[in-house]
Formats: structure tokens, sequence, C-alpha cells
């Protein structure tokens, strides 16, 4: 069985219903109840300047979880949807590096975003806008498939997207190559 090493990035204000804090939830619940050989960290963002170093730490994760907004209008990046917004380009400078970046940020499923995350092998994010609730059963259900039953990530996708009617919001998931 794998280790799964997971970096949550909760960047949603404080006074809103928080995705990333509910995943955080989940993999805590897991390691007590089925126990899993996954770990994770969670950290609370606030501004664009500890997301980008959170990101830039140089350690390895199996996946990174960003819980986030999307852009505004006419904009792309991933952000905290009232005050700041890391665009590509920045995301690039970072030192992340993850096999799975899962940013759960609407309207977040661009090529220039997943290409922003170099090195990474896999992309997951929605290209549509998906109410925090429905986001957080996804990854719940994502998560439950592929890290506590080991399923492989593919049908972990598909079974997550089946389950919770939001093909159309999660349409595929990027293979960086």
């Amino acid at each position: 069985m794998t280790e799964f090493k997971i970096l949550i990035l909760d960047c949603t204000p404080k006074d809103e219903p928080s995705e990333g804090r509910l995943v955080k939830e989940f993999f805590q619940m897991c390691k007590l109840h089925k126990p899993t050989r996954a770990s994770s960290l969670y950290y609370k963002i606030n501004w664009k300047k500890e997301f980008l170093s959170k990101l830039s730490t140089g350690k390895r994760y199996n996946i990174i979880h960003i819980s986030a907004h999307g852009p505004p209008k006419g904009k792309v990046g991933i952000g905290n949807g009232r005050t700041w917004l890391a665009e590509p380009k920045e995301i690039e400078k970072t030192n992340h590096k993850a096999t799975l970046v899962f940013v759960n940020a609407c309207l977040a499923n661009k090529q220039s975003i997943a290409d922003a995350f170099k090195g990474t092998k896999y992309f997951l994010a929605p290209k549509t806008e998906v109410d925090w609730i429905d986001a957080a059963l996804f990854s719940i259900l994502f998560y439950k498939r592929y890290i506590v039953d080991g399923v492989r990530m593919r049908n972990a996708f598909e079974y997550a997207r089946q389950r919770t009617e939001t093909c159309n919001d999660y349409p595929n998931y990027w293979e960086i190559k």
C-alpha cells in the first residue's frame, strides 16, 4: 500500500464555508476509523504571498489540494475570490512537487493553470462554477475511492463524477506531459 502525503491549502475567506476544512476532517477521520497510510498537512491561507510560499517548500507530496475561488471574468488564476489572485506565471515560479494537483476552484480547469504546475503528473479542477458543498462531496468521494479504497485515479475520478452528477463541472483531468 502506498503512503500518501497530502498538502491542503485552504484559500477560502474565513467567513465562508470551507471545502478544504471538510477534506482535512475527512482525512483525520480516515486515519482514526479506517486506518489509511495517508498524512495530511492543512494550512488556512490568507494572502497570495502565503499561498505561493506554501507551494514553494520543495517538499514532495502525492497530492496538493487547493481549496480556493476561481478568477473573476476575463482573468486566469486561483485566489480567495475577494482580494488576491495568483496567476499562472506566479505559480510557475514556485518549487511545488506533487503527483496530483487538485485545484477545487470554479473555472480553474484551464490549460494555462495546469501548465503552471510543471513537474506535476496530473491536474484536476472544475471548469464551471460549483457550489462549495458539491465541490466538497466530489472531493471526499474521489479521495475515499482513490486513497482509502486504493482504486486507480481515473476510476476514482469517474466514480466521484457519476455519484455527484458533476460530469459537466469536472469534465476531465489533465495528464501533464
